[in-house]
């Protein structure tokens, strides 16, 4: 079964051992609102607060993104910057790309080198 958002941080933050009037304090928020978080009464919280809670738990910033069901800031900015991107991804979501079409472009980029800094391990 899938975590909700206000699960998966409470349970990073209680294997992390920080209280929640501690997470809350250090992202400067209620711990209140964080309580309503974890707890499933409000929504996941802006993009830019799960970078802060993903830095106060120091865990990876994708894991909380993608349980909030949002998009990393930097991916966004991205796209906004190449609208090639964009188009590109909206043509992947008018072709309905499955799990296996994306691991099998994913392949076929690495294998192709497309891009730079391939002399760096991804």
């Amino acid at each position: 079964m899938n975590k909700t958002f206000g699960e998966t941080v409470k349970n990073l933050r209680i294997k992390a051992g920080i209280g929640l009037r501690e997470l809350a304090r250090i992202i400067d928020k209620s711990a209140g609102y964080l309580s309503d978080v974890e707890n499933g009464r409000v929504p996941p919280p802006s993009e830019a607060i799960i970078l802060e809670i993903a830095k106060a738990l120091e865990v990876d910033k994708s894991e909380l993104l993608i349980v909030a069901r949002k998009v990393d800031p930097e991916l966004s900015e991205y796209v906004a910057q190449q609208p090639q991107a964009a188009d590109f991804l909206r043509m992947a979501k008018n072709q309905e790309f499955s799990d296996n079409d994306w691991e099998r472009l994913t392949q076929l980029a690495k294998f192709t080198k497309l891009g730079k800094g391939w002399n760096e391990e991804k």
